[in-house]
């Protein structure tokens, strides 16, 4: 994911709004308590954000190095060893089968949820970040996301069985339609990026948090399951669209007011396609030795600090999984 900065300036409450996030997607797949109320708008949260970050390069060859480096290669590295570790535990009891290794390619190609990797997210945040960089009228980018809400209500509510990439199995092609929407508005914020890093008024964040929890309670209850993963947003799309708005909203009122961010935090924030990419694996011990309860709450948490030391060593040492255009600028070669 980009670097939390715009313009040299790191902006500590996106940092805030990444860990928490981060957390939110750890707690989700314990497929716990409360998942409705997490999936409502913690992947939206994370659109939102990277289309804030994100910027049209003049240079299309660094356009190009970046998107490989920073998402590209991380995801294929990350797949690969989610793909390893899956076949080491086929072997071990008796199931592993060649066809897996077919599996592997088409889930890659397609952008697809499987096994441990969750990388759906990054296959789809690349196609944002290829259509926003080409779509030279900022007027027909906005325009887009009707076409892209309008595709997802087809999805939604139609037997497409005859197209192969709109399978009802979750992949990144179709999840750019219901993705779309919340990565524009991103994009949109990025204008108003001086004035959400000054606004520090304390009462209308706390207004403005309790609202945003408010809103998504209300757009879960109603909307039931939304799940960006496979473009499924739900019974309602605006219910979904709103809930993820108002609950980014609520994240970003408590990121600013949490204020100043620890070296932990900005750690995580930057390791957060190394958690993604790996977290399914530690839920899976933990859930093997502890059922569903509130205790993974903390459980979740656990598994985020665990991370810290494997995000300082792979962006020393193994630079590439963690996105080696960014990295080397933080710790140069």
């Amino acid at each position: 994911m980009a670097v939390t900065s715009v313009q040299g300036c790191r902006l500590e409450w996106i940092d805030w709004m990444k860990t928490i996030g981060i957390y939110l997607v750890v707690l989700g797949h314990f497929d716990s308590y409360g998942n409705d109320f997490i999936y409502a708008f913690h992947m939206p949260l994370f659109f939102i954000i990277s289309g804030f970050l994100c910027k049209k390069e003049d240079n299309q060859g660094i356009f190009w190095k970046k998107l490989w480096f920073n998402l590209v290669v991380p995801m294929l590295i990350i797949a690969a060893a989610n793909f390893v570790y899956a076949c080491i535990l086929q072997l071990i009891d008796g199931s592993f089968e060649f066809k897996t290794f077919y599996w592997f390619v088409r889930n890659v190609l397609f952008g697809m949820v499987s096994g441990f990797d969750n990388l759906w997210f990054v296959y789809t945040l690349i196609l944002l970040k290829i259509i926003f960089q080409y779509c030279r009228s900022s007027v027909l980018f906005y325009a887009l996301t009707v076409v892209m809400l309008t595709l997802a209500y087809i999805y939604n509510n139609y037997d497409l069985s005859a197209f192969p990439f709109f399978m009802k199995e979750p992949n990144a092609i179709v999840d750019v339609c219901t993705a779309y929407p919340f990565f524009a508005l991103g994009i949109l914020l990025h204008d108003y990026k001086a004035i959400l890093k000054e606004w520090n008024h304390k009462g209308m964040l706390v207004l403005m948090g309790v609202c945003g929890f408010l809103l998504v309670f209300i757009c879960c209850s109603y909307n039931g399951s939304v799940g960006l993963h496979c473009s499924d947003y739900g019974g309602n799309m605006l219910l979904c669209l709103l809930g993820g708005v108002s609950g980014s909203m609520m994240v970003f009122a408590v990121s600013k007011l949490l204020g100043h961010a620890s070296t932990y935090v900005v750690i995580i924030s930057r390791g957060t396609i190394i958690i993604l990419g790996f977290q399914k694996i530690i839920i899976a011990l933990v859930r093997a030795f502890f059922p569903a309860s509130y205790a993974d709450i903390v459980f979740a948490f656990i598994i985020v600090i665990l991370f810290i030391p494997l995000i300082i060593w792979t962006e020393r040492y193994f630079p590439l999984m963690a996105g080696k255009y960014r990295i080397n600028k933080i710790h140069p070669v």
